[in-house]
């Protein structure tokens, strides 16, 4: 019996690549899509961290009116905001003027509201009876780069919304946010404590026109 041992040939066909001419006019198109590209990325990111800020003043506006109702206390919104993109605001039912430097909750005038940890024990506010029942209530700038934060028409203190207990009304004011590309959001708030999150400019289209 003879065994045939199968062999390749080559058939003529030749491998293909790139040339160096061609590789280099694909890279120069590569190039000018990036740098098309890049603009709009570049607005995309920016418009993020100026929804992401103003989203999260107007959740803490809102929970704001939602705390002073559920305690029966009068909450405190606290801006320190001149129009730069470093900017600090808090909240507290406990100290009305609350210090917006102080980064830790038991820290004397710190922006922080009592919620029970759930043991025996309940704290006041002055953190006398339990530290664990101090929760800082404080945001800064340093995650919305770029972002600038100013406020106005602010109907008491320049610096301060104020919510009552009774049906959660406040004092009004607007709090405007800019984005590093030019983009403007504002929230308003009512003196029937209403926060509203508008586009004055329109520039965004999913919030409505101030």
């Amino acid at each position: 019996m003879t065994i045939k041992r199968l062999t390749s040939r080559n058939t003529g066909a030749t491998a293909s690549g790139f040339t160096l001419m061609e590789s280099l006019v694909a890279m120069a198109i590569v190039g000018i899509l990036l740098t098309v590209a890049m603009p709009s990325f570049s607005t995309f990111y920016s418009n993020q961290r100026l929804i992401g800020a103003a989203e999260q003043v107007y959740n803490l506006l809102q929970q704001a009116r939602t705390e002073s109702v559920g305690r029966g206390q009068t909450v405190y919104m606290n801006f320190s905001a001149d129009g730069s993109t470093t900017w600090t605001y808090g909240m507290s039912h406990v100290t009305s003027g609350c210090d917006l430097t102080k980064t830790v909750a038991t820290d004397t005038g710190a922006c922080r509201m009592v919620v029970s940890d759930g043991d025996a024990a309940f704290d006041t506010g002055s953190g006398a009876t339990d530290t664990g029942d101090l929760v800082l209530y404080r945001f800064a700038s340093t995650d919305y780069s770029g972002v600038s934060l100013s406020t106005a028409a602010f109907s008491s203190w320049t610096t301060q919304i104020v919510y009552s207990s009774l049906r959660g009304t406040s004092t009004s004011g607007q709090i405007n946010l800019t984005g590093a590309n030019g983009n403007l959001l504002r929230v308003e708030v009512s003196l029937l404590g209403r926060a509203k999150l508008c586009s004055p400019d329109g520039s965004l289209e999913a919030y409505p026109t101030c």
